[in-house]
């Protein structure tokens, strides 16, 4: 893929941009930050974002562009420069943004560009409202966003106004793209970078059916890195870039480089038939010929963890809210009359295999058996262990562990919160069930797909669950291994 260069002019006044952003994340505080939603993205991610457009709209026309969350006016800037660059003249831009600290200094930055143009017939209008609850009687040619990135309360006035899109917890982020879908003009354009959540998580699949049936995805790009897409900032999130048309195609770009500085990038070009698991319209994100080979054998099976009959839940044990009750040792020395029953973490699961205890100072190995934590503790059966998180960079994003009933001489345990458990509802797995389950579980292949379908490196119960099972592999999934 080729992104064009702007002019130096533009470059250095993007990069101007980026200093005031520089300078006002540095004395803006984190929690006014946090309320705003805001993160601030750096020339190079302007830059690439505004060259992914097609520009396929006539340009004796006069064009409309919108910026909802505009910040400082980067992406903006970026955009209405390349529109120049391919031919317009006449273009009409509307800017959103609730911070009054930076309205000022975003009109500044505008009006400097405008000057910087004066054969081009160019207007503008800055609106300091809520974008999502205000009320917008016009269509755009071209949408550019950064939104802000938080999550909702379920009676917010932007909750109520985009009700036809919510399932569970909105975040705010997911409201501001449906409404620029809604706000495209025919063969109009967006392209937004927001974090990845949209593509898989569970509260968002109302509104993924609401994407996929008034817009089209033609391209979304991957970073391999979390590191350095936004100035100044300390993302946890992983974030992508996606463009959406109000035009017709059959297939998807998904491109991928390192970091923001877009050097080496990768890209394949696939039928959108093949990313979509249709059963949560899941949107599936290979990197490769070989990725997409793996969904094909995962979405053609309709058999799940869940509809084989097992169960998953998550560890009760939230250590730091239990203190009073979690203990190093079997044996409380000050009163003999209290009991400890096992408490296990991810750091008790090595290679698959239990470590109890551990001579760990940090990790507490007992919790105290009483009434306050009876709820908190479950029945000492066979289960296989699956961690919570696993970084993205790890050789395995599902990683298991073995928890056979005759290794620990108790009735009853605790799990530590970033541990699920997988199990039978009714009675216990048996041996052979466990190794299968782990089996297939580890297999490279789950990994795989694991990987395409969540870039999140949080395993949630409910992707496991839902996880598609080919026959061809379950079925072949043999495990030796002692017990």
């Amino acid at each position: 893929m080729t992104v064009d260069l702007l002019n130096q002019n533009n470059i250095r006044l993007l990069k101007t941009l980026e200093q005031q952003t520089s300078q006002y994340t540095q004395k803006t505080s984190l929690e006014y930050k946090k309320k705003l939603g805001q993160f601030f993205t750096d020339h190079r991610i302007a830059n690439f974002m505004a060259g992914l457009f097609s520009f396929k709209v006539s340009t004796s026309n006069k064009i409309e562009v919108l910026d909802c969350g505009a910040g400082h006016g980067i992406l903006s800037i970026a955009l209405i420069t390349k529109l120049v660059q391919q031919g317009y003249k006449k273009i009409n831009l509307t800017l959103y943004d609730l911070d009054s600290n930076i309205i000022e200094i975003l009109n500044n930055n505008i009006k400097s560009w405008e000057n910087a143009h004066p054969y081009i017939d160019f207007t503008y209008k800055i609106i300091q409202k809520n974008f999502i609850i205000d009320n917008i009687n016009k269509k755009f040619d071209f949408i550019i966003s950064n939104p802000p990135y938080f999550k909702l309360n379920k009676n917010s006035p932007e909750t109520k106004v985009m009700s036809h899109i919510i399932h569970g917890q909105p975040n705010i982020y997911m409201l501001f793209m449906a409404k620029g879908i809604d706000l495209l003009k025919k063969h109009g354009e967006m392209v937004y970078i927001t974090p990845r959540s949209f593509t898989s998580g569970t509260y968002f699949k109302k509104f993924r059916e609401y994407l996929l049936k008034n817009a089209t995805l033609e391209h979304i790009h991957i970073f391999n890195t979390r590191k350095e897409h936004f100035k100044n900032e300390n993302i946890l999130q992983e974030t992508i870039i996606s463009k959406f048309s109000k035009s017709s195609s059959y297939t998807i770009t998904i491109s991928t480089s390192e970091d923001s500085s877009f050097k080496s990038i990768q890209s394949i070009n696939i039928s959108k038939e093949s990313i979509i698991e249709k059963r949560r319209n899941i949107i599936c994100l290979p990197l490769s010929n070989d990725e997409v080979e793996i969904l094909k054998i995962f979405h053609d099976e309709y058999n799940t963890i869940e509809t084989l009959g097992y169960k998953i839940s998550t560890g009760k044990v939230v250590a730091f809210r239990n203190k009073e009750f979690l203990s190093f040792s079997k044996q409380n020395k000050i009163d003999s009359k209290r009991k400890y029953v096992p408490l296990l973490w991810m750091h008790n699961f090595k290679n698959e295999h239990l470590q109890f205890p551990l001579e760990n100072k940090k990790k507490e190995q007992y919790i105290e058996l009483c009434k306050n934590t009876k709820s908190l503790l479950i029945p000492n059966k066979n289960y296989i262990i699956i961690k919570r998180f696993s970084s993205k960079e790890q050789y395995r994003r599902i990683n298991i562990g073995y928890l056979f009933q005759n290794k620990l001489n108790t009735e009853f345990l605790g799990l530590e919160n970033h541990l699920n458990y997988l199990y039978k509802p009714n009675g216990s797995l048996s041996i052979d069930e466990m190794l299968k389950l782990g089996k297939f579980l580890s297999s490279k292949e789950v990994d795989q797909y694991f990987r395409i379908l969540n870039g999140n490196t949080q395993v949630n119960a409910t992707d496991i669950l839902n996880l598609p099972i080919p026959k061809q592999l379950y079925e072949g999934s043999t495990h030796v291994m002692s017990n």
